[in-house]
């Protein structure tokens, strides 16, 4: 008789599995993710039963790969006592890693994935890989699916707007995207106060504060140098916003000529002036995430760029007194949409097609939409869930719920989740822009050429927004 995972368990397991994976990282990660087998998997599909729709056999085991990135893991362990208390006997495997390719890879390969993974963090598995490999089961039953709270909603009609963009790939849902995040700008409302600042309206403002700023020997800027991809929405929006969403979609949908638009060199140029006039923290290139984020908080700079988990993420390093103020890209002069901003969901769940309990995985992401799963993340980590009607007692996240209110502002640029080859480019182009060793124009012709590779590259699908 297989029992009720404890907590005591499943720390147990993370242990054990953990140590699994670090013999598994001796297998090398080839450039095709995944095993490529054409097997027919079974579909889920939705039954008469309202409180089991899926089907799921209450005594299968359950294997969760969850990140255990800036929302930790506890949240993942509150969803699985859930599931045990629905299924009592079903033995749940848990792993909490940052390691998600080196650790996940390998089982893809080896026609064994687990049934539930969060695919996400600087070692997550390239998602157009993943797709065009056949690996992933499509997520729309899930959707369409009965509330896990009340059998006359759908689990569609439960998530609040823009949630689904992330995850849709052609009209395919291939990940449930669980957290509504704000990419944004973050600053300490407690300095900007006792320093007499306001917060900038324009770049052209923060421009002009950053002189003061630096004169009080505070460094206007950091971000994760390591990992550049920080800077991605950062410079997506800040395009956005001067020449209108369409410049963003036409740089997705790999429409010619798109990054050399009037707007996006714009972009390039601002985000490099930050370098011209060394409002950069020294040493920031160099820096990880935690590094930036801890100088951050120490005030040696007074601007970062990051999305909403900053806070919980910081929570065991910031000083009790930080003011955690987020506030969207400052745009440029000229700009015609100045209220766009990045959000919707991120933090990818994804089933593989392989799945042994892949009914079972369903019913988990269904468990974790429901308001109990939702306020048990929400509680946990401090910031907002894809879900309505969850409320979170948190400055930070009311006023990032502030910042998103609007939903024609709202929108998440793609093509790095789209392309793998396009989002090394960019995180390194990014890098290279804000460190000095590439100048706009070299900039922009870099991303041009691989748009224009990606673009030829019969391959690989291509992805367009609706």
């Amino acid at each position: 008789m297989k029992k009720k995972l404890s907590t005591a368990d499943l720390v147990t397991r993370r242990r054990l599995l953990g140590t699994a994976a670090a013999g598994a990282a001796a297998v090398p990660l080839a450039a095709c993710a995944t095993s490529g087998t054409d097997d027919e998997q079974e579909e889920v599909t939705i039954g008469d039963d309202p409180d089991n729709p899926f089907g799921v056999d209450p005594d299968q085991p359950l294997d969760v790969v969850i990140f255990d990135g800036g929302f930790g893991e506890d949240y993942a362990i509150a969803h699985q006592e859930i599931y045990n208390d629905k299924f009592p006997n079903a033995e749940i495997t848990h792993l909490a890693t940052q390691a998600i390719a080196e650790t996940q890879q390998p089982r893809f390969a080896q026609g064994d994935p687990a049934d539930v993974i969060d695919n996400s963090g600087a070692q997550q598995i390239p998602m157009d890989s993943l797709i065009n490999d056949g690996e992933l089961s499509e997520l729309s039953v899930l959707l369409d699916a009965p509330s896990y709270d009340d059998p006359n909603v759908s689990v569609r009609d439960t998530l609040r707007p823009g949630v689904l963009e992330a995850g849709t790939y052609n009209g395919n849902l291939y990940s449930l995207n669980y957290i509504y995040s704000a990419w944004t700008l973050w600053y300490d409302g407690k300095l900007f106060r006792e320093k007499g600042w306001d917060e900038p309206q324009s770049w052209e403002e923060m421009m002009a504060l950053c002189v003061d700023i630096k004169d009080e020997g505070i460094a206007p800027w950091t971000y994760a140098g390591q990992h550049p991809v920080y800077l991605y929405d950062m410079f997506m929006i800040l395009a956005g916003k001067h020449g209108g969403v369409d410049v963003i979609k036409d740089i997705d949908n790999l429409e010619p000529e798109a990054w050399r638009n009037d707007s996006v060199v714009a972009a390039a140029e601002a985000m490099y002036s930050l370098y011209e006039q060394e409002f950069i923290l020294p040493g920031t290139p160099g820096a990880d995430h935690t590094q930036s984020q801890t100088s951050f908080n120490n005030n040696e700079a007074a601007f970062i760029p990051c999305g909403s988990w900053l806070p919980n993420e910081q929570r065991a390093i910031a000083p009790d007194d930080f003011e955690y103020v987020p506030v969207g890209v400052f745009p440029l002069e000229g700009s015609v949409q100045p209220g766009l901003i990045s959000a919707g969901g991120e933090e990818p769940f994804i089933v593989p097609s392989k799945a042994s309990n892949k009914a079972g995985a369903f019913e988990y992401l269904r468990m974790m939409l429901s308001q109990a799963g939702a306020q048990a993340f929400g509680d946990a980590v401090q910031a907002a869930t894809v879900v309505e009607g969850v409320e979170v007692d948190n400055l930070a996240a009311q006023l990032t719920s502030e910042l998103v209110a609007n939903p024609d502002d709202l929108f998440q640029p793609q093509f790095r989740f789209w392309y793998s080859r396009m989002n090394d480019e960019v995180r390194s182009g990014l890098g290279a822009l804000m460190s000095g060793d590439n100048n706009p124009d070299e900039f922009i012709e870099r991303m041009q050429n691989i748009a224009d590779e990606t673009a030829d590259d019969d391959s690989i699908e291509h992805f367009t927004h609706d």
